[in-house]
């Protein structure tokens, strides 16, 4: 993966699916308390399974791209329930270590939340991440994010534990 040259972020179509499953499986490989997918257990890595999501038309993944490699992305969705229609949510947030520090996740999540701000009807968007992830907490903090809540224990990998931190802004 390219870290030198100019990176863009844009929306991902169908066509995209291979090169979206590769960095998925490699970002739960690199990041295993970020994601709740692992190795082998990942609906995300799933060509098929992809593909239908991106037919959705309420379900978006935004993506980094330097030197024709995926380097980052961010999914959202909206609820389809007619209860919490009201609600985005923000999934799968990564960014290559070689592209860190040049302000790659803050495009992609505040891309994120402009696709959902585009639905009609949406008034927050929320998303969750890692205790163990301050540097994550920090910037969605930074783009409006308040936390609200933190599930103890949420996962376990290798014996041993995360909490998870949910929070939501306000659109």
């Amino acid at each position: 993966m390219g870290s030198g040259g100019a990176i863009t972020i844009r929306r991902l179509t169908l066509d995209d699916v291979g090169a979206y499953t590769r960095l998925r499986a490699a970002m739960v490989e690199a990041e295993p308390f970020a994601f709740l997918g692992a190795p082998g257990d990942d609906d995300c890595a799933d060509a098929t399974i992809m593909r239908a999501r991106l037919a959705s038309p309420e379900t978006e993944i935004v993506a980094a791209e330097a030197d024709g490699a995926l380097v980052g992305s961010a999914g959202v969705y909206r609820d389809q329930r007619v209860k919490t229609r009201h609600r985005a949510t923000i999934w799968g947030v990564y960014v290559a270590p070689t592209v860190r520090a040049r302000g790659v996740g803050r495009g992609l999540v505040s891309a994120a939340i402009e696709i959902a701000r585009g639905w009609s009807g949406v008034e927050l968007v929320q998303l969750s991440v890692s205790a163990r992830h301050a540097g994550a907490r920090r910037l969605y903090e930074r783009l409006g994010f308040v936390a609200w809540g933190e599930e103890p224990d949420a996962i376990i990998v290798n014996g041993e534990r995360a909490s998870e931190v949910f929070m939501q802004r306000r659109l």
